[in-house]
């Protein structure tokens, strides 16, 4: 898309640590000027519901730890908040989820949400412009279009939203953001404000062990063995802990392979440990994707069976 001069905004996403509303413990950011990104910005955010979910814990590339270090939502925003100046802001889905987080948080932390920026959302954005598209969740709208997305990554997610921005005016021959408000008759929508200070009940920070979760974990069989392993293959990992996965992920990235987080879409195998969730090998068995030891999937990157 050609430089929009007129074209600024920020694009904003949140993720939270738990399923208590607020409990951020990640901000992504980014700011585009004259249809150009011209900053970013990423952090982790200390929890106030200091606990993982079991979603978080096995599929953010950070660990508890790692949020309990962080700075507090209070600082994280006031870095945020300078950037975005007088910028509305996108997010996909605002009003359900940044919108409502923040509105939480603001109170939680003892913010003011008047002072919050003005938000619109590229979920609604997408629905407009490209009605024909069957699902307009960020991964179909960037799988669409084949923009890059490392998903839940909120960085990557905001810049996501910034390129259904820029398309969508790019599509209706737009250069500015009152033209495009205008044109696609967006929603504004705001931070709700409490008149009551919320609050989040804190938990125990002690880090908890893999034996602790109750996930419903099986005894695997292989489903089928791939047929080649070949540079742009695309795997997932399962069951492993962090240090163990980014180990992984990384030794098959620098042969080329590409890391999924999912069981979604061309995923060629899935390396597992000795037992994984029921859900992804169910999925394995239903789709045949071919499943691989540790052991064989380090065989195989040492034995150089990838070829390009």
């Amino acid at each position: 898309m050609s430089k929009e001069k007129h074209l600024s905004f920020a694009a904003l996403d949140l993720e939270c640590a738990t399923s208590d509303v607020g409990n951020i413990c990640e901000v992504g950011l980014v700011i585009i000027e004259g249809g150009e990104e011209v900053r970013k910005f990423r952090s982790l955010v200390h929890p106030v519901v200091e606990s993982f979910g079991d979603w978080q814990r096995w599929n953010f590339d950070y660990t508890l730890n790692d949020t309990l270090k962080a700075p507090s939502f209070a600082e994280v925003w006031a870095t945020a908040k300078s950037l975005i100046g007088d910028l509305p802001v996108v997010a996909h889905n605002a009003t359900e989820v940044e919108c409502k987080h923040l509105g939480h948080a603001f109170s939680i932390h003892g913010l003011d949400a008047a002072e919050s920026p003005t938000f619109y959302c590229t979920l609604e954005l997408a629905r407009a412009q490209w009605p024909d598209l069957p699902k307009h969740g960020i991964k179909h709208v960037a799988k669409h279009f084949g923009w890059a997305l490392d998903h839940h990554n909120p960085e990557s997610d905001a810049r996501v939203c910034g390129s259904i921005v820029q398309e969508a005016c790019s599509n209706r021959g737009l250069n500015d953001w009152a033209e495009l408000v205008n044109a696609m008759r967006l929603h504004s929508h705001r931070v709700p404000l409490y008149k009551t200070k919320l609050s989040i009940k804190k938990k125990s920070t002690k880090p908890l062990q893999r034996s602790e979760y109750l996930h419903e974990l099986v005894a695997w069989e292989r489903t089928s063995k791939p047929k080649e392993f070949r540079t742009g293959q695309q795997f997932v990992l399962s069951g492993f802990d962090q240090s163990k996965k980014a180990e992984l992920r990384k030794a098959g990235a620098n042969k080329g392979l590409v890391y999924k987080r999912y069981l979604k879409g061309a995923v060629d195998f899935l390396v597992a440990d000795e037992r994984m969730g029921a859900s992804k090998y169910a999925k394995c068995q239903a789709q045949e994707i071919p499943i691989l030891t540790e052991a064989q999937f380090v065989e195989a990157l040492k034995d150089l069976r990838l070829k390009s």
